[in-house]
C-alpha cells in the first residue's frame, strides 16, 4: 500500500475507481490463470499462484482502506472550505463546498456553510431554497439543529431589514425580489415561522408607505405575480383607509 494517498479528497475517489477497474481485471485474470499456466510447462505454477494471491490480498487491503477514506470525502472537502474561509477566500471555499455536496448532497454542515455564503452575497432566493432543503431532507444532530435554527433567525432578520431599506429608498423592483424570497422562506418552514403580517412589517417608516405599497403592487403585477400584487394593493387600501 506504499504510495497510496488517502488524505487528499481530490484523488481518493480517483484511486477508488481506478482500483475497482484493477480488481475487475484481476478477477478476469484469475479465472483464466489455471488454464494458461497448464499450457506453459516451463512456468512455476505455484510461484505464480502465490504471487497472484499476494497481489489480490494487497488490492483487497487497498480497497478497504480507500472505502473508509471515500466515506469521509464530503467531510474532508467541508473542512477545506472552512480553512479557506479563515483566509477569506470565498471562491475556493465555495468550490470545496460544491465538491462536498457532490459526494453527499445532504451534508448538513456543507449546506449550512453554503447558505451563509449565499446570504452574504445577497443571493437570497438560492439561500432560502437551500435552507428549506436542510430542514426537509437533511438529517441533523443536536448541534446542527441549533446551528441551523440560529442561522434561520439571522436569515429572517436580514431579509426583513433589507426589504425595509429598499422600500424606503424607493427601489421597488429590488424590494420585490426580497419579498418573494421572504414569502418563500415563510411559507416553506416546517412550522409557522411567520405570518402574513411580515409584509406590512417590512415598511417600518410611515413616510411614503402608501406609495411604496402601490409601487410594489405594480411591479408584482408587471411580473405576473398576481397574488403578491393583490396583497400589496390591499395593504395600500387598508393604509389609506386608516390614515384618511
Amino acid at each position: 500500500m506504499d504510495g497510496l494517498q488517502d488524505d487528499d479528497p481530490e484523488i481518493v475517489s480517483l484511486h477508488y475507481l481506478f482500483l475497482q477497474d484493477i480488481r475487475k481485471q484481476m478477477d478476469k485474470t484469475g479465472e483464466q490463470l489455471n488454464v494458461t499456466l497448464a499450457r506453459s510447462p516451463k512456468t512455476d505454477f505455484y510461484a505464480v499462484k502465490r504471487e497472484f494471491r499476494r497481489l489480490t490480498f494487497k488490492a483487497e487491503q487497498m480497497q478497504e482502506r480507500l472505502s473508509v477514506a471515500k466515506a469521509r470525502v464530503d467531510h474532508d472537502f467541508y473542512l477545506r472550505a472552512v480553512e479557506e474561509l479563515a483566509y477569506r477566500d470565498t471562491v475556493r471555499a465555495m468550490y470545496n463546498l460544491e465538491r462536498a455536496l457532490q459526494y453527499n448532497p445532504l451534508n448538513p454542515d456543507a449546506m449550512l456553510q453554503k447558505c451563509k455564503i449565499l446570504l452574504a452575497q445577497g443571493q437570497y432566493q438560492p439561500c432560502v431554497d437551500l435552507i428549506h432543503k436542510v430542514y426537509t431532507e437533511a438529517t441533523l444532530d443536536e448541534a446542527q439543529e441549533r446551528a441551523v435554527s440560529d442561522f434561520t433567525l439571522v436569515l429572517y432578520d436580514k431579509l426583513y431589514s433589507h426589504g425595509s431599506t429598499l422600500v424606503k429608498s424607493g427601489r421597488s423592483a429590488e424590494a420585490l425580489e426580497v419579498f418573494l424570497a421572504l414569502e418563500h422562506f415563510c411559507n416553506n418552514m416546517p412550522s409557522g415561522y411567520c405570518n402574513d403580517d411580515y409584509y406590512k412589517g417590512i415598511v417600518l417608516s410611515r413616510e411614503g408607505v402608501y406609495e411604496s405599497y402601490l409601487s410594489i403592487a405594480r411591479e408584482a403585477e408587471k411580473r405576473g405575480n398576481h397574488e403578491m400584487s393583490r396583497k400589496f394593493y390591499q395593504y395600500a387600501e387598508e393604509y389609506l383607509r386608516k390614515n384618511e
